[in-house]
């Protein structure tokens, strides 16, 4: 980039001053022939009232500026020595003032029309005269013309590395990103361009980061949603005391079952499959509701389920609202004392569904356990925040309650489709 300033300030300097450094010259030239010109006419007119006496003549010669000299008659000069090449029969024809090329210079050249003949009056102009000071003006343009190369050669180089540092910064954060900093940003600056896309990388950084954080989360709730086939199955093996329900075992397995196939689905899931999946809550929150109905029974557990009699559409998928149901009402199973009661009641407006998942067990003592992996047993601690990314990931929000005496009420509020 500064090579192509340089040359093209070169250009542009070479263009402007050569015809300019020849304007110089000409001007110079002809401030020095019409200087000459001057004197050559103010000789003519003096010599134009004399006779061709020798006294005049010679008066006449006295009064010749330095380089002028007159030509007499042929062969007779008086004054200077004419230069050489200057013809004096064509300045004779002409009758009037004219300047002519002669070796050294220039000559002006001015005829004196006589009685009987013609003097000429001729002003040499070494060319030191016709050059004067151009020289110098020649080198101060010179000097002026080096000085905007070098000027447009320093914001090149400064422009240049406005948009060099940038690409650099740029480069070596992506380098860095790709070693796994997910943490690795540039300060956007320089051209607007650039700064456009610094704030692009800043933003897939950021991105990436979300993505791989949100796909761990999502591993470990994936994960999480085994324990609810597994509690149940360990409830099942718990209150057989001694009778095998075959039936049972085998229902709780094939929930375990479908359970890990879904866990498969869900690892091979695109991440902007669920957009647009809209799921009815009445149907799972009652399909869900009669699983752990049948625990509820075997614990000696009183629950009541209330559903409107309308379908509930909300936005999402079932699969998600499944496990958010299953860790509320597997929190009671897990949390609570044996023969707990609880109630699940699901209403509806005409804008939201309200779910609301209550028990009468000892409540919600820390609230702190309601932050991700904070449990108060050996669960994983992530299902209170697979219920709350559901709600929010629907529009709606969650909401933990602790009831006096004892007791804690869920409640998810939810936009309707």
């Amino acid at each position: 980039m500064g090579l192509s300033a340089v040359a093209t300030t070169s250009i542009v300097v070479l263009a402007f001053l050569l015809p300019l450094a020849a304007l110089i010259r000409d001007l110079a030239a002809d401030r020095a022939l019409a200087s000459a010109e001057r004197d050559a006419q103010s000789v003519a007119q003096l010599a134009a009232t004399l006779d061709d006496t020798p006294e005049a003549v010679r008066s006449l010669q006295v009064r010749l500026p330095e380089d002028a000299s007159i030509q007499l008659a042929p062969g007779e000069v008086i004054g200077a020595e004419l230069p050489h090449g200057l013809d004096l029969i064509q300045a004779a024809n002409l009758g009037a003032a004219s300047r002519q090329a002669v070796d050294g210079g220039q000559a002006v050249v001015v005829p004196v029309l006589k009685d009987d003949s013609a003097w000429i009056v001729v002003v040499s102009v070494p060319t030191a005269v016709l050059m004067e000071n151009v020289v110098a003006s020649w080198l101060v343009l010179a000097t002026l013309g080096l000085a905007l190369i070098a000027v447009a050669a320093l914001v090149a180089d400064r422009l240049g590395r406005s948009i060099v540092r940038p690409i650099q910064n740029l480069v070596a954060a992506t380098e860095r990103l790709g070693a796994g900093e997910l943490d690795a940003s540039v300060t956007p600056s320089g051209p607007t361009e650039l700064v456009q896309v610094g704030a692009a990388f800043n933003q897939l950084s950021q991105r990436v980061a979300q993505l791989l954080a949100g796909e761990r989360e999502s591993i470990a709730d994936l994960s999480h949603r085994l324990r609810t086939p597994l509690t149940a199955l360990k409830l099942d093996v718990e209150a057989l005391e001694g009778n095998v329900d075959v039936s049972r075992l085998q229902q709780d397995i094939d929930e375990l079952e479908r359970t890990v196939s879904h866990l498969i689905n869900e690892a091979r899931r695109p991440i902007r499959e669920a957009a647009g999946a809209v799921t009815d809550l009445t149907t799972v929150v009652a399909a869900r509701a009669k699983y752990w109905g049948s625990l509820a029974e075997d614990q000696r557990r009183e629950w009541q389920l209330q559903l409107p009699d309308n379908p509930c559409r909300v936005a999402g998928r079932d699969t998600d609202f499944v496990a958010a149901v299953d860790a509320l009402i597997g929190n009671i199973f897990a949390h609570t004392p044996i023969g707990t009661p609880y109630v699940i009641e699901l209403s509806a407006d005409e804008t939201r569904a309200i779910l609301t998942i209550s028990d009468q067990g000892p409540g919600l003592v820390d609230h702190g356990l309601l932050e991700r992996g904070r449990s108060s047993g050996e669960s994983t601690g992530l299902g209170i925040d697979i219920v709350r990314n559901t709600a929010w990931a629907a529009g709606g929000s969650a909401e933990w309650i602790s009831v006096p005496p004892g007791g804690t009420k869920v409640q998810i509020s939810l936009p309707l489709i």
